[in-house]
């Protein structure tokens, strides 16, 4: 071959010829615009039959191709509407966390001791989530089909997102004054349940709809109570991000109702396990405590007071928010046949 008697063979292979254009010259080319024939992701099959390599969907795959043995070979395990969306989202709205934060103005600020420690303790338990929440996705990046090329390539969009949340909180954490405080045996084991989860479409349950989704919540609130207005920006970038998780989970959910509704009560019998262990994390002494401090403003009894007062009203926005998505999903009769409901009610 290096003598130059080329084989070639590869030149004449039956390819399906294509010259995708953007549909909008302003946005670019995006995934949208690829889905064409062989090579788009509408007619793709509810299982992967012919590709179990690293072959590139739509690439020809000639014999003797190593076996990638995915673990996950359906569609409806992993796939959501508007999927390319989420993704070409997430590539034009990354922000950095060293230099989109006015870190010297907040190294300005000396907070109160009983302000600092509370907020230092919810950056301590933020950065646990954070880092189990770039874990899970990762995980199953390498068990997937090839053939899922735009939902491998929006987790790995996820796993940045949340590397740089932890990031965040941990550079946060470290600049208040008092470090990270305690970790929370309790939130650990309610996160682990995410990690261990037997299946993607159980880890994405768990963790896009239900964890995610709580985390959401508290973001918002965590802007209400930050201390300073440098914090409350910091809550508002990492919640862009989130609410792009959630909305994968949400449109997940969603397109596996619609194309499978017999798998409705597999997904109830899901939610209640995980409803268990998900929502104990929100409980923990560790996360409690800080919030009541930090919305009451304070030690005193009556910021105790108004800090529990507020709290409690955080929690119940918290676990409406979830049923409220669920029902958005497609299953408006979660909140009557949850536990979780008739706990708060």
């Amino acid at each position: 071959m290096m003598r130059g008697d080329l084989d070639l063979s590869w030149m004449d292979v039956p390819r399906e010829r294509v010259a995708c254009r953007p549909e909008n010259a302003r946005r670019g080319l995006t995934f949208r615009d690829l889905d064409v024939g062989a090579y788009g992701f509408t007619e793709m099959p509810e299982l992967i039959r012919e590709n179990r390599s690293f072959a590139p969907r739509g690439a020809v795959m000639p014999e003797g191709l190593p076996d990638l043995q995915a673990e996950v070979s359906r569609k409806s395990e992993v796939w959501a509407y508007n999927i390319e969306g989420y993704y070409e989202e997430a590539m034009t709205r990354q922000w950095n966390a060293t230099t989109d934060i006015p870190w010297a103005e907040l190294q300005s600020v000396d907070l109160p001791e009983d302000i600092g420690k509370a907020y230092a303790q919810l950056l301590t338990f933020l950065t646990e989530v954070e880092m189990i929440a770039t874990d899970v996705p990762a995980k199953w990046m390498g068990r997937l089909n090839a053939d899922f090329f735009e939902v491998k390539n929006f987790i790995a969009t996820q796993a940045m997102d949340e590397a740089r949340h932890a990031e965040i909180f941990r550079k946060r954490a470290l600049s208040t004054g008092w470090g990270l405080m305690r970790a929370s045996a309790q939130n650990e084991f309610n996160l682990k349940f995410l990690r261990d989860a037997d299946s993607f479409a159980e880890a994405s349950l768990a963790l896009h709809l239900q964890a995610e989704g709580m985390v959401l919540t508290l973001f918002r609130f965590s802007e209400y109570i930050s201390p300073t207005e440098g914090d409350k920006k910091l809550f508002r970038l990492v919640m862009q991000d989130e609410a792009r998780h959630v909305g994968y989970g949400m449109q997940h959910l969603k397109w596996v109702l619609d194309h499978f509704p017999e798998r409705r009560e597999a997904i109830h019998h899901h939610l209640d396990e995980a409803e268990n262990f998900v929502f104990g994390g929100g409980y923990a002494t560790e996360v409690l405590e800080p919030f009541i401090i930090l919305s009451g403003k304070g030690l005193k009894k009556e910021n105790i007071a108004e800090g529990v007062r507020i709290t409690n009203a955080f929690q119940l926005k918290q676990t409406d928010e979830y049923f409220e998505r669920l029902a958005k999903c497609g299953l408006p009769e979660r909140r009557e046949r949850s536990r979780l409901w008739k706990m708060v009610e």
